[in-house]
């Protein structure tokens, strides 16, 4: 019986990723998906197939000659399974400890191409409306077709960058990277919380909405990055490697600072002390 519980499915959707991006995939990498190959077509080596009316030879000599014939057959595909089996699961778990090891460096790569997105996205976003309603919109002028067609361009690049991103997490052993609002944290950054900040309700009225939009707003990728490059409260920015752990502690500190605050209108010096205490962890 074939089993094969080591599948290599997300380090080669991660290479896939890397190699439409053109970044560099060693020789050892593909050599060894070489392999998993070869030993994949021997595991599922199909013996023949049970004989039919035309198969019966003419006589018993042929018969005789047939059945020794299909005996090899059989005895040769029952061997590749076999071995082909055996060296599926160590060559799998090379491959995927090879592309594991290289997905750090991979993420790191994304950053020039994902930053100068960016760089292109700022000036554009600033030429559109404040509303982005698209029903309001007057396509008809050049001053919001032209820019609104060029961040379009640039959103699809940035989203597909995102899963590109999400397709070698997959792959890898990162830390953090299953977190809530993940796809955020790994584009984006909050601001790290301060008394005052927590005191005046600067997570509940400025960055929580921010957060909401961003989420809202999946299947509207131009008003998405529009709206996250005018942020005042969020930073774009490529998550490296682990960074999205990082961040995701961020958020667990303004929550732990609006804990500390409690519901009062004007928080007492008591209770500003306990605010500083939990912003240091």
């Amino acid at each position: 019986m074939i089993t094969f519980d080591h599948d290599t499915g997300r380090a080669q959707a991660a290479v896939a990723s890397a190699e439409r991006r053109g970044l560099p995939v060693p020789d050892e990498i593909r050599d060894t998906a070489a392999m998993v190959k070869v030993a994949l077509d021997a595991a599922h080596m199909k013996a023949p197939g049970r004989p039919t009316i035309d198969d019966v030879p003419a006589t018993p000599e042929e018969l005789a000659a047939a059945i020794e014939e299909r005996a090899h057959a059989q005895r040769i595909a029952a061997s590749y399974q076999a071995i082909g089996s055996d060296y599926l699961e160590p060559i799998a778990r090379k491959y995927n400890a090879l592309v594991r090891d290289q997905v750090p460096g991979w993420i790191r790569a994304l950053q020039p191409e994902f930053n100068g997105l960016v760089k292109q996205l700022r000036p554009l976003a600033r030429k559109l409306p404040a509303s982005l309603d698209k029903n309001w919109l007057d396509w008809n002028d050049p001053a919001i077709s032209t820019p609104w067609a060029r961040v379009e361009g640039i959103a699809l690049q940035l989203d597909q960058i995102l899963r590109d991103r999400a397709d070698m997490v997959k792959a890898s052993d990162l830390k953090g990277e299953h977190v809530i609002d993940r796809d955020l944290y790994a584009v984006a950054k909050l601001p790290e919380p301060t008394p005052a900040d927590v005191v005046q309700h600067r997570m509940r009225t400025h960055i929580g909405p921010e957060m909401k939009r961003w989420k809202e707003l999946k299947q509207d990728p131009v008003r998405r990055w529009v709206y996250l490059a005018r942020s005042e409260h969020l930073t774009i920015e490529l998550a490296t490697p682990d960074e999205v752990r990082e961040r995701a502690v961020v958020r667990d500190l303004w929550y732990e600072g609006i804990a500390a605050r409690g519901v009062a209108p004007v928080p007492t010096p008591k209770t500003i002390k306990a605010i500083e205490t939990a912003l240091r962890g």
